[in-house]
């Protein structure tokens, strides 16, 4: 096999006059010395990047290879052949070009010549630096978990290089297995191609013999995973542990959509081979509850908000705008993280449902990041933004602009994304992810005030259980009429008079409940010991949603606020007033008294009597 369009009868003809390996060194000579400035830079510049990890102590010194070129070329030269065929090719060809140049010419040319016997890890620090403007041949391949091995290497951050640094030993016996193996095997293809990868990544982040070690490593990952076929599963785990904290093995397993990947229609097949890190192990993760404890509650939800009808959104959206006029909640996402979160969710269909986890949470502290920037220094949202930086660049995109840039990240970059995002709280974001697969087409096609109000109730629903009363009602407010969430059997019929009170509040009344108002710590703890099982919640959560509508009408700002909160702490009392004693009661009731006087709530029955 040969490089397309080095190929020339010059090469041919040379036969075997630079070796074994004649054609492709013939073919080096010949590419290098048509090299623009641009490119000769760039060699430079990788090759002064290689060597500070490189641990090569035979390289001479760029007057020496100069000096020896020329020698060559006079026909003095003490090297033998086919070197000095090459020196003497080389020095012919690139006699225009700099000492730095030729040295770096001649330490990968003679790399080629004896590229059967160098270890690979060596051959590529000497290649390295012409690897992307003249590929060395490939013969074969490297298997499919090679090759996302050795993408997932470029993206790897500085604390997994440094783990894959450390001094480490495996079985004796598996690795005796493993060389028997590799021995016949075609492993030196994926070797050579990994460490070529690699090499260019591990000097972003170690130098010296840590990066030198590193890079041991990780040939040794490669030479396990072209022999994985050969090697039984408690061999193959032994032989990763020392990569396993840096790339878990499973991340790296194709197998299992191979023949989904063949089978696809050719665009589907791409992606699928691409992304194979990610959605190859789909383990079950998944217990309970499809939507968590409110799964009732969010089903509900779901159905209707996809048969709302214009009227209908009309009405959130202007339920929406009441309760900002009172709300100081600063927690509601904005328009571009919801959009970007919905559209992770919308491209990770298909992963494992783990790494989607992990992947929306990384997207919304991303999104969090860019809508915070004019708050932060650029290292403190550089250092927010996280993982996301390794495919969406920190300074190229906003915070408006991220959707659209996640939307149109590739399978392999959900890859790289996908091996080094942080662990999360399956247990809290398993539920977004799956309500979010139900909905996200739906939001996808509404206007961003839609999208986003929906996107809080939802949010709101799943995370019921944790959320105070009066934090629930802000963003589930707009939608308490359209999908009523308050069991009736939850509330008794004194609190039932007590809503009903609330939704009839006057201006006047609303100022009543802004005053401020305090309690003696002896009733206040009263009160706090019988609310403590949960009992009153179901009341605060629907005079907290009550009053949030009620209460702009009348008043706005932060006395809207305040009253808001004093209705909730009334619909605490009242649902606990068999608990505690008369005087107590009394006590608590004071801040709502002139509002709300305590004999309106009274039972018909009870007044009459």
């Amino acid at each position: 096999m040969s490089i397309p369009g080095f190929q020339t009868e010059s090469a041919v003809a040379a036969g075997e006059r630079y070796g074994p390996n004649s054609a492709e060194v013939g073919e080096f000579i010949l590419a290098a010395g048509r090299l623009t400035t641009a490119q000769w830079r760039k060699v430079l510049a990788v090759r002064s990047s290689v060597s500070k990890v490189g641990r090569d102590s035979s390289a001479q010194p760029a007057e020496a290879v100069r000096s020896l070129l020329n020698g060559a070329a006079g026909g003095t030269s003490a090297l033998g052949e086919p070197m000095a065929a090459v020196a003497s090719a080389l020095g012919e060809g690139l006699k225009d070009r700099s000492d730095d140049e030729v040295a770096a010419a001649w330490s990968a040319a003679s790399a080629l010549v004896r590229r059967r016997q160098l270890a690979s890890l060596t051959f590529a620090a000497h290649y390295l630096p012409f690897a992307s403007a003249i590929p060395p041949v490939v013969t074969a391949e490297p298997p499919a978990g090679v090759q996302l091995f050795a993408k997932t290497l470029r993206w790897l951050a500085p604390g997994q290089w440094e783990s894959l640094a450390r001094p480490w030993s495996v079985d004796r016996e598996a690795s005796t297995t493993l060389l028997q193996v590799a021995s016949r095997t075609p492993s030196r293809e994926s070797e050579e191609a990994v460490a070529l990868s690699a090499l260019a990544a591990v000097t972003k982040h170690l130098s010296g013999d840590a990066g030198w070690a590193a890079m041991k490593t990780v040939v040794h990952g490669a030479r396990v995973l072209s022999c994985r076929g050969e090697l039984t599963p408690a061999q193959l785990q032994a032989l990763w542990v020392p990569l396993e904290e840096a790339v878990p093995l499973r991340s790296l397993d194709v197998q299992a959509t191979d023949s989904v990947a063949a089978a696809a229609p050719p665009k589907r097949a791409a992606k699928a081979q691409a992304g194979k890190a990610v959605v190859a192990k789909k383990t079950p993760i998944h217990r309970g509850p499809l939507y968590g404890p409110s799964t009732a509650e969010v089903t509900a939800f779901l159905k209707v908000v996809r048969e709302l009808t214009a009227i209908q959104w009309l009405r959130v959206l202007d339920r929406r705008q009441l309760v900002a006029s009172v709300t100081r909640e600063g927690s509601a996402e904005p328009v571009g993280v919801v959009r970007a979160v919905v559209a992770a969710i919308q491209c990770t269909r298909g992963m494992d449902l783990e790494v989607r986890c992990r992947i929306v949470s990384a997207v919304e502290r991303a999104g969090y990041a860019l809508a915070s920037k004019h708050a932060l220094t650029r290292e403190q949202a550089l250092a927010h933004y996280g993982v996301l930086t390794e495919v969406v660049p920190f300074g190229e995109v906003d915070g408006v602009g991220l959707a659209a840039r996640v939307a149109a990240l590739n399978p392999e970059e959900w890859g790289r994304v996908a091996v080094i995002a942080p662990v999360v709280d399956l247990a809290v974001l398993t539920p977004v992810v799956h309500a979010g697969d139900a909905i996200a087409d739906h939001l996808a096609a509404r206007t961003d005030d839609e999208a986003v109000t929906a996107w809080h109730a939802l949010t709101a629903l799943l995370d019921r259980q944790r959320l105070s009363p009066i934090k629930f009602a802000v963003s589930y407010a707009p939608f308490a009429s359209a999908v009523p969430v308050t069991k009736a059997r939850s509330i008794t019929p004194p609190v039932r008079r007590y809503l009903t009170a609330v939704g009839r509040l006057s201006a006047h009344q609303c100022s009543l409940l802004a005053e401020p108002w305090l309690l003696a710590d002896d009733v206040s703890n009263a009160l706090s010991r019988v609310v403590m099982d949960g009992s009153a919640k179901p009341a605060e959560e629907a005079a907290a949603l009550a009053a949030l509508v009620t209460v702009p009408m009348r008043l706005t700002g932060d006395s809207g606020w305040a009253a808001a909160k004093t209705a909730v702490f009334g619909a605490r009392v009242i649902a606990s007033r068999g608990k505690v004693s008369a005087s107590e009661f009394e006590a608590l009731w004071k801040p709502l008294e002139r509002a709300i006087p305590l004999a309106s709530l009274e039972s018909r029955s009870k007044k009459a009597s």
